[in-house]
């Protein structure tokens, strides 16, 4: 089983070794870079300690070679002027030539004993000079025993020498007579300029006193100054040794290196110093360039080190997923919902998931290896499923709703799909899968049911919604007809003819009326009230009318309850319940027969199933009506309760009888079971709830007319013929109406003067303005107005929208004068209530 915590751990310990392998060699490589650089500055500064220690030494070399030159120059004077006198033209010229030859002799001269030249040749020089020279001579000698003096800065000119003076011991002058030559230091500066010094470097010429004699390249203006405190060798000028030194310290701010290299016999120190920071300049920029080299090279490993753990991460990441993806897909493939199966090229079982497994009673182990065709698939299926396999091996998918076989020898009801695996998996050449439908099976039976109901239902809805446009215009139309009728008979004379055709015409009307109430009750557009019915009263009232018209030859048989079968209906949905059935079975006996009916009490535990509808578990009234007619064929049987299906002759009847039978049982929430058979006659089972509450009585108190006291009634009606009638029903209540045509035309007169008006009679459907928009207007114009609205029908959705407008009273067309002088009195009464 994979374990991602395991995987993800090792990899972990893996990428931290990388990590540490990776950044070891970046800090040897950097350590080794480092000490490269170190050993290389080191290599600089010995290089360069070595190269000034071999300048210092050749100038102390070049400068013991002119000073001595120079004093070999004395030498010869002190000589000269031993065997002839100075002040021979002979002798100067011997003198001139000396300092022509030498150019490091500013001058030369021969002093007497009290210090006045004898001879002299180039610079002038003062007297004054004298006692410097030998205020300042020292007692260095040169191998001709020349004496040098201490640097000081001539009279004449105020420039820095140096004297070499020998005193003549033999001398044409007297006693104490001496040879003076002036070392021209800036010779040494001339001499300097040929080398080729690097930047940063200098040469110097300093006197063992620490007086700087001669600085190339430098400023001239600290010639003379003494640097015998310098801390870095000033106690180095002062020696008498004749090896180089190489010392390293500061000078003015500058980090310097100095080697030092005194001339032998001589009180002069040759220095060659170089300005670190010049120097080691080649070697910054070369160490500057390998740092960046080195910092480029590790970080060139460092991005390299991150680009392999991001791709081997990638890796990882990749190999993860397809392991989670593998293990998904397994799981999947084990936990899918249908039963999966893969097959190889020969089909037979590779692999099966636990639904398989379940579906079939077959292990995993038990169907690997075998031909799926011989495990699972019926004798009688066996072709077709080999022509299927056939398909899958060509390419092609398919799929069929089959029967399959389990390992019990159950078969059951499954929808298969099948098609190839077109990649490189091993043997494996396809898979199936399957899914039991056994329960859709069943609901697609019960779904049929279901849907031939709802398209009675839709049937039903279409006829309402027709009769409910119907009601209103006829029942309109009706009332007119009828109180006129009324009003024609009351006024003819009686056992006249004129008064026997006003009978006929409202006995007519009365049919037609009929007919109105029973499309209402069938379209169930009108609920009338219901109330607790005593169920064998009303089927004993309703089968006493039917025994009038009973043909004589068929016979009727009544079986009723001895006890009470109440139940929660209205007792002209019964009425009409009754009638239509037991008229479509005396239909059926043409020839003759017999029409039986009962009433029943009858208790379900369990819910039933009908030939139409389910009835619940619970209490019953059942009323059978059954006749020995021609019965129905199964065909027939399925459409009796179809709007407009009948089995009739043109003209001989509507098919809306078991229509409306239907559409009460369903109000009532009953159910209808039906059985016939050709030839043998049908039997109807009406099953209604029963109630355990009181049966109400049948007989209705005759009540009085309620009369009005002359108050004005605003009276709202578009078709005038109507209108016209309610004004008289209403002169012949005791009121005063005014009647208009036009809501517009109405609601302009009550607001003229609302305090006028005593109450409102409006109609509910108007082309302009509807009855429960005038209600509302009515209302913001007076708010305590009563208002009377006249319905064609009554409806649940349609009073609560009439109450909501703030009507107070509804009647229904036709409108009788009992039911407008009830709503009227009650409305009067209102008001005055009110008032």
């Amino acid at each position: 089983m994979y374990d991602p915590s395991q995987t993800q751990g090792r990899r972990r310990v893996d990428h931290k070794v990388i990590w540490f392998v990776g950044l070891s060699l970046i800090a040897i490589m950097a350590a080794f870079q480092a000490h490269d650089i170190l050993k290389r500055r080191e290599i600089v500064i010995d290089t360069t300690e070595d190269a000034f220690a071999i300048l210092a030494r050749s100038l102390a070399e070049q400068g013991q070679r002119i000073v001595q030159s120079a004093g070999l120059a004395v030498s010869d004077t002190v000589s000269d002027a031993a065997l002839t006198p100075p002040r021979t033209p002979a002798f100067q010229k011997r003198l001139q030539q000396r300092v022509s030859v030498l150019p490091q002799l500013q001058g030369i001269a021969v002093l007497g004993e009290d210090g006045a030249p004898q001879a002299s040749a180039g610079i002038p020089w003062r007297p004054d000079d004298l006692s410097r020279i030998r205020t300042t001579s020292r007692r260095d000698h040169l191998s001709g025993g020349a004496v040098f003096s201490s640097p000081f800065r001539r009279s004449a000119d105020g420039r820095w020498t140096i004297t070499l003076s020998q005193t003549i011991t033999r001398s044409q002058t007297g006693a104490g007579a001496m040879v003076v030559a002036f070392l021209d230091l800036d010779y040494f500066s001339r001499v300097y300029e040929f080398l080729r010094l690097e930047p940063g470097s200098e040469v110097s010429l300093f006197h063992r006193n620490g007086q700087l004699l001669v600085r190339f390249p430098g400023d001239r203006s600290e010639i003379g100054r003494s640097f015998g405190n310098h801390p870095a060798f000033g106690d180095l000028l002062s020696t008498t040794g004749t090896g180089t030194v190489v010392r390293h310290g500061e000078r003015d701010g500058q980090d310097m290196t100095y080697a030092i290299q005194p001339l032998p016999g001589l009180p002069l120190v040759t220095v060659a110093a170089a300005d670190n920071d010049t120097v080691l300049r080649p070697w910054n920029i070369q160490a500057m360039h390998s740092t960046v080299r080195t910092s480029l090279f590790c970080l060139s490993v460092l991005l390299l080190l991150a680009l392999v753990l991001r791709l081997l991460r990638r890796r990882e990441q990749a190999e993860e997923s397809l392991l989670v993806q593998t293990a998904l897909l397994d799981e999947l493939f084990e936990s899918a919902p249908e039963a999966i199966v893969m097959l190889d090229t020969q089909q037979r079982v590779a692999r099966v998931n636990r639904e398989f497994s379940r579906l079939f009673g077959l292990t995993a182990h038990q169907a690997h290896g075998r031909q799926l065709i011989d495990l699972i698939v019926p004798d009688d299926l066996k072709e077709d499923a080999r022509r299927a396999a056939a398909a899958v091996r060509e390419g092609r998918h398919m799929s069929a709703e089959t029967r399959r076989m389990c390992a019990d020898g159950g078969r059951l009801h499954v929808s298969e799909l099948g098609a190839p695996i077109r990649g490189a998996v091993g043997g494996i050449a396809s898979f199936a899968i399957y899914r039991d439908i056994t329960e859709r099976k069943l609901a697609e039976a019960e779904r049929a049911k279901l849907e031939s109901r709802l398209r009675q239902a839709e049937k039903l809805e279409a006829i309402g919604t027709m009769a409910g446009g119907i009601a209103h215009d006829f029942n309109s139309t009706l009332m007119v007809i009828v109180r006129y009728a009324e009003m024609l008979r009351s006024a003819a004379p009686e056992g006249g003819t004129i008064k026997g055709f006003v009978n006929n015409v409202l006995s007519a009307a009365s049919r037609a009326q009929t007919l109105v109430n029973q499309i209402l009750t069938y379209s169930r557009t009108t609920r009338g009230k219901q109330d607790a019915v005593n169920a064998c009263s009303a089927l004993q009232e309703t089968l006493d009318l039917m025994r009038a018209t009973l043909p004589a030859n068929v016979k009727m048989e009544v079986q009723l309850p001895a006890s009470d079968a109440t139940i929660f209906a209205n007792t002209t949905q019964l009425h009409q319940l009754v009638t239509n059935l037991c008229s479509n079975a005396i239909q059926a006996m043409r020839e003759g027969g017999t029409l039986s009916i009962a009433l029943e009490t009858v208790d379900t535990a369990d819910d039933t199933e009908l030939s139409h509808g389910l009835l619940a578990a619970g209490r019953y009234v059942r009323l059978s009506v059954q006749d020995t007619g021609s019965g129905m064929a199964s065909v027939v049987l399925d459409h009796i309760f179809e709007p407009f299906f009948t089995t009739k002759e043109m003209g001989q009847g509507t098919g809306l009888g078991l229509a409306l039978v239907q559409g009460i049982v369903s109000e009532l929430g009953g159910a209808i079971d039906v059985t016939s058979q050709t030839g043998a006659g049908s039997t109807f089972h009406i099953y209604l709830p029963r109630s355990d509450a009181d049966a109400i009585g049948t007989k209705r108190t005759v009540e009085t007319l309620s009369k009005g006291a002359g108050q004005r009634v605003l009276l709202v009606e578009d078709e005038k013929p109507l209108m016209l009638l309610a004004e008289e029903m209403l002169a012949t209540l005791g009121y005063e109406p005014a009647g208009f045509a036009k809501p517009s035309e109405a609601l302009e007169e009550f607001r003229a003067d609302p305090s006028r008006w005593d109450a409102v009679l409006v109609d509910y459907l108007m082309p302009d303005l509807g009855g429960l928009e005038v209600a509302r207007r009515l209302r913001d114009a007076r708010s305590g107005i009563p208002i009377v609205l006249m319905i064609s029908y009554e409806g649940p959705v349609l009073l609560q929208e009439a109450f909501a407008a703030g009507i107070d009273h509804v009647v229904t067309k036709p409108i009788d004068l009992q039911q407008l002088a009830d709503a009227m009195a009650k409305a009067v009464g209102q008001v005055s209530t009110r008032t």
